[in-house]
């Protein structure tokens, strides 16, 4: 079978990671860059991991030399656009902005060079993913999950990290955990698609704020309830917190009733 087209994002062989200084041994770098070094030496990841510091790496031609499936970037904004490029130039499928901080203008610009380049592009402004099948620990949610067949996508940091603390006191394990950030250009209809087809996940749990394409979250959603168990959990079940979903996510789900009827034709559980 044909690899799905998000797996150089989620299932890599072969990463580089910009951090920047925080790559060298005690030296400082952004919290994000800290937190996700000491993740991914956490734990043995089966691919190969390296490290490109845009400021010191020399020119192209040395460049040349790396090839990565995955760039993970966890750089100040101010470069993080710069290592984009990078990652661009030295063919990598895939990329993961942990960067934090990260206005909607410089998101956009983001995901142009992202787009100009054919990289699928997850992030800035998110936690980042797990796998913890291949021992990887692309995140700053924490440690790594156990092993298991439940699939997490998240739209929201902070639930993301509560459900990972809940399930290492209950012993629940995933096949994949993804947060979404709010200017993702690799979106939730993306990732369940990738899931709906990932031999490893039996199920999915969902929890989302809001969606801003809703035919084709829909069309990807009922693909997948139509694979495998499907629970959604959606906040702003009432008005009031439809209104705080919608400032936080920045995107718009709409009636709650329509949403519930929804809901049920896709095959899915609220």
């Amino acid at each position: 079978m044909d690899k799905h087209y998000l797996t150089s994002l989620f299932s890599p062989d072969s990463i580089v990671v910009f951090a920047g200084a925080a790559a060298k041994v005690d030296a400082p770098g952004t919290p994000q860059a800290q937190a996700l070094l000491a993740a991914l030496k956490a734990q043995q990841f089966s691919g190969t991991l390296s490290f490109l510091d845009i400021h010191t790496t020399g020119t192209l031609a040395d460049l040349a030399q790396t090839r990565a499936d995955l760039a993970i970037i966890a750089l100040p904004p101010e470069d993080v656009a710069a290592a984009l490029e990078v990652a661009g130039r030295i063919k990598c499928r895939s990329a993961l902005v942990v960067s934090s901080g990260i206005n909607a203008t410089l998101a956009a610009e983001l995901q142009r060079v992202a787009k100009r380049h054919g990289m699928h592009l997850l992030g800035p402004n998110c936690l980042g993913f797990q796998s913890p099948r291949r021992g990887l620990n692309a995140s700053v949610a924490g440690p790594l999950a156990a092993q298991g067949h439940l699939a997490l996508v998240s739209q929201s940091g902070a639930l993301t990290a509560s459900i990972l603390d809940w399930a290492q006191q209950n012993a629940v394990g995933f096949s994949t955990v993804v947060s979404l950030g709010p200017n993702t250009a690799v979106d939730l209809a993306q990732v369940l698609d990738f899931l709906a087809n990932d031999a490893h996940t039996h199920s999915i749990v969902v929890y989302m704020e809001g969606i801003s394409d809703a035919r084709r979250f829909m069309s990807a959603l009922r693909a997948a309830a139509n694979a495998k168990p499907v629970v959604v959990l959606k906040a702003g079940h009432k008005a009031g917190g439809n209104k705080a979903a919608q400032t936080h996510s920045g995107t718009i789900v709409g009636s709650d009733d329509v949403f519930d009827a929804a809901l049920r034709r896709a095959g899915a559980v609220r």
